[in-house]
C-alpha cells in the first residue's frame, strides 16, 4: 500500500492539441507538499506549456488537475493564484518604472482612505516579506535598476505576497550569473522546508 502523502497537484493523461498539433500527450504529473520537483525535457517539449495549463493560460484538450484530491479547471491565472498556484515565468512581467514594492503589490494594493495606495504599508509588508524569506531588496528601488538576479526575486516575492503555496518556476537558471543561480538554489530550499512545493522547469 502506497502510504506517500497525497499529491498536493495532480495531472492525469493531459493532452493538449493546437489545432492539427499535439503538443502534449497524456502527460501524468504529481508534486506534494515540501517537495522540489525537477521537469526535465528538451527545447519544445511541452513542459512549458503543461505548467501553464496547471497555471490557468491554457485549457487542457483532455485530461484533469487535481488540487489536494479535487478536480479543477482554471479559466484564467487569477483562478489558479486564488487557489494558491503561482508561476515565475521566463520573460519577467514587471513593470520596469515601478518600485520593489509597487510591484509586489500591484494589483493587490493596501488602501488608506478613498482608495489611496498606502506606500507606507506597502513598502513596509514588501519588506517584512523580503525578511521572512530571507531574499533581501529594497522596496524603493526602481525595478529598472536591479541586475537580472534581483528581479527575479521580486517575482518570487510577487507570488509569495499572494500566499501561494505551489510555485512554479520557469527556466529560471537562464539568465543567472552561477552566484545568482546558487542563490536561487538557496531560496527553493528554504521555500520546500516551510512547506512550499516548487516545480523547476528546465531542459538543462
Amino acid at each position: 500500500m502506497d502510504a506517500s502523502p497525497q499529491p498536493v497537484i495532480a495531472m492525469r493523461d493531459i493532452v493538449k492539441r493546437f489545432g492539427d498539433f499535439t503538443a502534449i500527450h497524456s502527460a501524468t504529473f504529481d508534486v506534494r507538499a515540501g517537495e522540489i520537483h525537477a521537469l526535465v525535457g528538451e527545447n519544445g517539449a511541452g513542459k512549458s506549456t503543461l505548467m501553464n495549463i496547471l497555471y490557468g493560460m491554457f485549457h487542457p484538450s483532455e485530461g484533469e488537475v487535481l488540487l489536494n484530491g479535487t478536480p479543477v479547471r482554471y479559466a484564467t491565472p487569477s483562478e489558479a493564484i486564488a487557489d494558491g498556484i503561482g508561476m515565475v515565468h521566463q520573460h519577467f512581467k514587471l513593470a520596469p518604472s515601478f518600485t520593489v514594492a509597487e510591484n509586489i503589490i500591484l494589483g493587490s494594493e493596501p488602501t488608506r482612505s478613498f482608495g489611496r495606495l498606502d506606500r507606507k504599508r506597502a513598502e513596509e509588508e514588501t519588506r517584512a516579506l523580503s525578511a521572512r524569506f530571507e531574499l533581501e531588496l529594497d522596496p524603493r528601488a526602481v525595478i529598472a535598476t536591479l541586475p537580472v538576479g534581483l528581479r527575479q526575486r521580486v517575482e518570487i516575492l510577487k507570488a509569495l505576497y499572494r500566499d501561494v503555496k505551489v510555485l512554479i518556476l520557469d527556466e529560471p537558471t537562464a539568465v543567472l550569473t552561477p552566484q545568482e543561480t546558487r542563490e536561487l538554489f538557496s531560496t527553493m530550499r528554504s521555500l520546500a522546508e516551510s512547506g512550499h512545493s516548487i516545480i523547476f522547469i528546465t531542459h538543462k
